[in-house]
């Protein structure tokens, strides 16, 4: 009889933690804080997502060129957030989806210039291109890792700076977004940090994956830097030098 009600009581507290389990996955899930990317949810994951691929590639050591797939010459797509039909985020005159164009094709060139490296973009000019064919184009491409590039909003116009985010527990995701951020973070007084989301372009890619949020376009000094070409041509810079300290090491 003792034994009998052990077993009971100890069913309950499993059933208990399991409850507590998956209600924090689904409130991990919900997102972070002020950045308002689509989030992994909003649409089906691209037909060549391979979430065992994916695992397999957060765990690699990009620096041992000898593992499975690693190689000195790293194929990396960019991915300008927004276009076409869709602006992105819009204030103080300018328009999301014209400033990070810009910043991938500055940064795309740098790395072509600089180092030895495939560099392909989900857009290179103003168009409208979904969630699904950004991550399926480079699942295809076989990129090594992907940088998406955005510019933060928000309802009121005090908060500003950068941030940069990887999905939920990605090794070489967290590496990537520490890298760029600590290559760009000399172009901001206010740090926001390395962040965890769970926005579309983190979780389906299945290569390891930064989404970067250069400032706010509601922030009026935000704003009037994104606007010069010489400040997007330092992001561009330091976007490529963070990409490249995190394949090479240095």
């Amino acid at each position: 009889m003792k034994k009998s009600k052990m077993f009971v009581a100890s069913m309950f507290c499993v059933s208990l933690l399991c409850g507590a389990t998956t209600t924090m996955a689904e409130k991990k899930e919900s997102g972070p804080v002020i950045a308002d990317e689509p989030m992994w949810n909003v649409a089906p994951p691209p037909t060549n997502y391979n979430p065992i691929l994916k695992e397999q590639l957060d765990k690699e050591n990009a620096q041992d060129k000898n593992t499975f797939r690693v190689a000195a010459n790293p194929i990396i797509v960019l991915d300008p957030g927004h276009g076409g039909t869709d602006p992105g985020a819009v204030g103080n005159g300018i328009k999301e989806k014209d400033i990070v164009l810009d910043i991938a094709k500055r940064s795309r060139d740098y790395l072509i210039a600089n180092y030895p490296a495939t560099v392909y973009m989900t857009r290179s000019t103003d168009t409208t291109v979904s969630l699904e064919s950004r991550t399926a184009y480079a699942n295809s491409v076989g990129a090594n890792f992907f940088v998406s590039m955005h510019i933060n909003s928000y309802s009121t116009s005090t908060p500003n700076g950068l941030e940069t985010y990887h999905y939920y527990g990605s090794t070489n995701g967290s590496r990537l977004a520490t890298s760029t951020y600590n290559k760009l973070k000399s172009s901001y007084s206010t740090l926001r940090g390395v962040k965890e989301a769970g926005f579309y372009v983190l979780k389906y890619t299945n290569m390891p994956a930064t989404l970067g949020e250069t400032g706010f376009i509601s922030n009026a000094t935000d704003a009037a830097n994104l606007a010069t070409t010489t400040f997007r041509q330092n992001l561009a810079t330091q976007y490529a030098q963070g990409m490249h300290e995190y394949w090479w090491g240095f």
